[in-house]
């Protein structure tokens, strides 16, 4: 379950970083950063409790 934590931070991450690509690279809204932002936000947090939870 410790593993399965990390991933989920570490996809957490990817997400952040992606969003801020899209909103560097691509002509797109501000609102679409955001909810990409929020979505690895999400997923990073999910797998901080998750480890907390094993540990």
């Amino acid at each position: 379950m410790f593993y399965v934590a990390k991933i989920l931070q570490a996809l957490g991450l990817a997400d952040i970083g992606y969003a801020l690509f899209v909103g560097v690279m691509r002509n797109s809204s501000m609102a679409e950063e955001i909810v990409l932002s929020l979505i690895g936000l999400g997923v990073f947090s999910l797998g901080r409790v998750l480890e907390r939870k094993v540990a």
